[in-house]
């Protein structure tokens, strides 16, 4: 497929250009390139035809005095970084991280669709994706199978609407696939829509954490041909070996890059063409250090060859998705995405060339790149008609647990920042008996749609939090979290106001707030506040006992179903290994 649309007349411009019957547009001189394909670096010249590559070689081409040069002596000359796997609503959202990402050289991107397609009716989305492509980073999307979360919100999953997404010329992958339960239940509708995909021609990507052998053969029978979640160097292995793409992923809540290098190393296998790098939707702190530049740079530091970790983030992805003839390296014909480094071991660009365009140099911007709004496109914000109540955060409910037959709510601990489980020897009945457990709050799931109530008790998260009340989680409703009835109100009263976000209220004071009013999960602001905020909250937090990588996802997390073991949903308290709800909802 192509990765941007090439035009009669351009492709007889970059023929004639190549011949030297036609002047360069831009030619970049006296640079060392790095041939991804030989894995080696070598002198040549780079010639432009428009926004692709003509020529790469020793010969000069037809200039005018249109034609820009450049150059690169000592500069060392890569292909722009290709992001494979990318969550483009951390708070930031895909016009500001793709700002953000193009200035550190990362010109294309594969990312996540999930938000967006439970935000928007189709014709609504599709129009948002051809927006989003507009921009110079090329940006492509995954269709999701299923929701993540339980039960479907709205119903959003159906059929017929994951087929049109997987038709949409810009989804060239179905998945992530995080309901395996539901596959090896052989659910007709997910079992269509993978087999949907394969007919198109399109990948399927799956999440298999912790995934034996068996479960991996079973997932590449299926149609699976690439994972993510690899968190040793034996997982790694077990991918390539049932034929799958592994990525080695090093983001905010999974920083492995360190660890599975040096086990892949000690194995003494060489590296596979099979592998990719990626960030895989760190949060904005991280993002701080770079994109797929840090990653890059992360995994050179670590002791992959340099000439592995560039190709890792650029031909290898662009072969996943079939597109290694339009992206992923430096020859006739390509897209010009183009980086230039002062050496060959910084990622970090000086130059960023893309699509034939200088778009940043010297670390300022050359290129005007389009400015876009996702509030243009979702202007839903997380609302709330009922009045906020002090009985959604009384604790015990009088009514309704002797009714169930239940003295004590649930407890929730968290045991890593993703994974919780149930802890069956604390009881705790009431507020009295919480306060003298530091790292104990309340916990409430409120949906003014079914107009539910979810409660449990959490343990691991923080120590002496007032109160935390969010939207930013995997699901649609409103959480809060706190020691305070009346500051867990005021937190919900808070982020209602801003028809999103994230807030902590502390000594009767709003201690932090970050608004989110797109979708209760993204916001307009650019990169650099989403940096500032995002450092705050996980600043904050931690002075606050949270122990673990990334508070961010911690958050995102508590409603995902895909996960172990114990979620909050909307029904009640999941346990995700039985699929079974072990405490209901209550109405409101």
């Amino acid at each position: 497929m192509r990765a941007r649309k090439l035009t009669e007349m351009a492709y007889k411009q970059m023929i004639r250009t190549a011949k030297g019957l036609e002047a360069a547009s831009v030619w970049i001189t006296g640079g060392t390139i790095l041939d991804v394909y030989t894995k080696s670096w070598r002198q040549a010249d780079i010639v432009l035809s428009g926004e692709r590559i003509a020529y790469v070689g020793e010969k000069a081409p037809l200039v005018n005095q249109d034609t820009i040069c450049i150059n690169a002596k000592d500069k060392y000359i890569v292909p722009g970084y290709i992001e494979p796997h990318a969550h483009p609503f951390q708070w930031y959202n895909p016009f500001t991280l793709a700002d953000y990402a193009l200035q550190t050289g990362t010109t294309t991107m594969v990312s996540d669709s999930l938000f967006f397609f439970q935000l928007l009716p189709y014709d609504k989305l599709s129009s948002l994706l051809d927006e989003i492509n507009k921009h110079p980073v090329k940006q492509f999307f995954w269709a999701r199978l299923d929701s993540q979360t339980l039960p479907d919100p709205e119903g959003v999953f159906q059929r017929e609407r994951i087929k049109e997404l997987l038709d949409h010329p810009l989804v060239i992958q179905a998945g992530e696939l995080t309901d395996w339960r539901g596959i090896l239940d052989e659910r007709e509708e997910l079992l269509e829509g993978m087999r949907y995909a394969l007919d198109l021609g399109k990948r399927i990507e799956g999440h298999h954490p912790g995934a034996s052998y068996h479960t991996l053969t079973l997932a590449a029978a299926h149609g699976v041909g690439a994972c993510h979640e690899s968190m040793t160097a034996d997982e790694l292995l077990h991918r390539l070996q049932v034929g799958m793409y592994a990525t080695l992923r090093h983001s905010s809540i999974r920083p492995d890059l360190p660890k599975l290098i040096k086990e892949w190393k000690q194995l003494g296998l060489p590296w596979s063409p099979r592998m990719m790098l990626t960030s895989d939707g760190a949060t904005a702190p991280m993002l701080r250090n770079g994109v797929m530049d840090y990653t890059i740079r992360v995994a050179i530091e670590a002791g992959m060859p340099m000439e592995e970790a560039y190709v890792m983030a650029t031909l290898n992805p662009a072969t996943y998705y079939k597109m290694d003839t339009e992206i992923g390296g430096i020859a006739p014909g390509r897209v010009a995405d183009i980086l230039l480094l002062t050496e060959r071991s910084n990622p970090t660009p000086e130059t960023v060339i893309a699509n034939g365009l200088l778009i940043a140099g010297e670390g300022q911007a050359k290129a005007k790149t389009p400015k876009r709004q996702l509030s243009e496109f979702i202007s839903i914000g997380s609302t709330m008609e009922e009045k906020v109540s002090d009985h959604w955060f009384q604790f015990p409910e009088q009514e309704q647990e002797p009714a169930l037959h239940l003295d004590a709510l649930p407890v929730i601990c968290m045991i890593n920042a993703v994974i919780s489980k149930l802890d069956t020897t604390t009881v705790i009945h009431n507020w009295e008996e919480l306060i003298q457990i530091p790292d104990a709050m309340l916990a409430v799931l409120i949906d003014p749609k079914t107009k539910q109530l979810t409660k449990a008790i959490l343990r691991g998260f923080a120590v002496e939090l007032e109160a935390l009340a969010t939207t930013f989680h995997a699901s649609t409703e409103f959480l809060v979290l706190g020691r305070n009835p009346q500051a867990m109100k005021a937190a919900l009263q808070e982020i209602v106001a801003s028809k999103g976000g994230v807030a902590i209220i502390e000594k009767g004071e709003v201690l932090f707030h970050m608004p989110l009013p797109i979708g209760g999960k993204m916001t307009d602001e650019p990169m650099e506040i989403v940096m500032e905020k995002s450092e705050l909250f996980t600043t904050l937090m931690r002075e606050r006992g949270y122990r673990f990588d990334d508070p961010i996802y911690s958050l995102l997390f508590f409603t995902a179903t895909h996960l172990p073991f114990v979620r909050f949903t909307k029904s009640g308290i999941y346990e995700v290994k039985t699929g079974t709800m072990i405490y209901p909802a209550s109405s409101i």
